[in-house]
């Protein structure tokens, strides 16, 4: 790439980073997720504190720490800056605090859950 055209390339970018606000961001998605700030930070591996400082605009996070935050959300980096919206799963909030709630167990643990969900359905089916 020519020297001009990754000037105009990095203008671009730093525009798009100083307009873009990642805790206006956080906050819209956990108003649409319908999770607390403790429940993202929690799974994210970061203090509830550091969290809201974000969310306020008053700590710049690290690529690996906003990476870490989708990881909680269950988004990509690439969905967290795209200026589309991330719906949830069929605007589901509770099934998205299910999955949230899965993300951690191996994958036994899933099957036994599943397993769980299937029974207990059959039984309110009777």
């Amino acid at each position: 790439m020519p020297a001009a055209e990754e000037s105009v390339t990095l203008y671009m970018v730093m525009d798009m980073v100083d307009n873009y606000s990642i805790g206006k961001r956080l906050k819209e998605l956990r108003g649409k997720y319908g999770l607390s700030q403790e429940r993202i930070a929690l799974q994210a591996e970061i203090t509830t504190a550091y969290f809201g400082q974000i969310e306020r605009g008053q700590k710049n996070p690290t690529v690996a720490t906003v990476g870490r935050i989708c990881n909680a959300f269950g988004i990509s980096l690439a969905e967290f800056f795209s200026d589309q919206p991330v719906a949830p799963l069929e605007n589901d909030q509770i099934l998205q605090q299910v999955i949230l709630e899965l993300k951690d167990c191996t994958a036994d643990e899933k099957k036994e859950i599943l397993e769980i969900i299937r029974h207990a359905l059959k039984l309110r089916a009777k």
